[in-house]
């Protein structure tokens, strides 16, 4: 199992200037880089206040240079929110750069200001992703592009250049309901099961996600997630340290309308408990719960890092700490 590293965690002051945040992210992924951990990835949203958001091309654009063999994901880019020739030229560029280190993680999005923006709404988004998904494919292959569906129109359109990776980039679909997971069997390389999943719905979106890879002929895929992650000297202290971080998301995601009839049960209300859905304690209580997560067949653990110290000199070794007990002994 890989473990990475959700890189929006660490930007968590409004009152700072984001291009100091930005600076000890550098940092951070030194740190990260050094220590051994597989990724690095930047999320999205629009118009977030009063957190903050920094979006992630441009970002993982600054961070290529400093994460060594690292990957650069986004986790995730909203697709519907994009013209997919837009997408399709940023990913190949950040490959580029990257030297072939990129992976593309997508998700629909469900934000109403964030798909009202881009004259869209809920009910478009599937067709808006899958649509998107299947122009930019066609792009990369360096041909020439021909293509009219319901919301993208696109004639005589070839890149002047493709990414490194062939035939692309891996494309992960963040997941939280079985029509996901069905869906990103189908058209993407791995299910990226959200971070509000709780442990007891992880096996069974697995499970759907195989059976479909099956029934369309296909491997067994890949299984990777997002996951809060609280490490401390003991269980206790790690899931009060999380439950006071998490508070302020599940008001967040909460006010945004996260939760949906066709989605698992996501833990976002303010009842939710850290255990039913994060990783916490020291270090053999994490490695526990990960082993839990890999005996699921979970590959990939991108860490939302809940119980981290507010100064960088305090992150710093928190990080080198949580490889030295976790990562290093898996």
């Amino acid at each position: 199992m890989e473990l990475g590293i959700y890189l929006r965690s660490f930007f968590t002051n409004p009152a700072r200037p984001l291009h100091e945040q930005i600076d000890d992210a550098v940092e951070i992924c030194h740190v990260a880089r050094d220590c051994g951990f597989a990724a690095i990835t930047m999320p999205q949203h629009w118009v977030s206040h009063p957190t903050i958001w920094p979006q992630p091309f441009p970002m993982l654009a600054r961070l290529a240079p400093e994460v060594g063999e690292m990957r650069l994901q986004t986790g995730i880019v909203l697709l519907p929110l994009h013209n997919p020739l837009q997408v399709a030229e940023d990913v190949a560029t950040l490959d580029h750069i990257a030297k072939g280190r990129f992976v593309l993680g997508v998700g629909l999005g469900y934000r109403d200001t964030e798909l009202e923006a881009v004259g869209s709404n809920r009910k478009q988004r599937v067709s808006r992703l899958t649509e998107s998904i299947e122009v930019m494919k066609r792009l990369w292959t360096g041909e020439e592009v021909d293509y009219e569906g319901k919301y993208w129109t696109v004639h005589g359109a070839k890149m002047g250049f493709v990414p490194v990776q062939t035939p692309h980039p891996p494309i992960w679909i963040a997941c939280q309901s079985e029509g996901a997971v069905r869906r990103s069997a189908r058209i993407a390389d791995a299910a990226y099961l959200a971070p509000q999943v709780g442990f007891d719905d992880v096996a069974h979106l697995i499970s759907v996600y195989r059976d479909e890879r099956s029934v369309t002929g296909q491997d067994p895929g890949r299984i990777t997630i997002s996951r809060g992650v609280a490490f401390a000297g003991d269980r206790e202290t790690a899931i009060a340290q999380a439950r006071e971080s998490a508070a302020s998301s599940y008001k967040m995601y909460s006010s945004w309308n996260m939760q949906e009839d066709t989605m698992v049960k996501i833990n976002i209300a303010s009842d939710s408990e850290v255990s039913a859905w994060a990783v916490a304690g020291n270090g053999d209580d994490c490695l526990e719960g990960l082993g839990r997560l890999a005996a699921d067949g979970v590959e990939y653990v991108g860490m939302t890092l809940l119980n981290m110290p507010k100064d960088l000199s305090g992150r710093k070794e928190y990080l080198q700490a949580l490889a030295e007990n976790v990562l290093h002994r898996m």
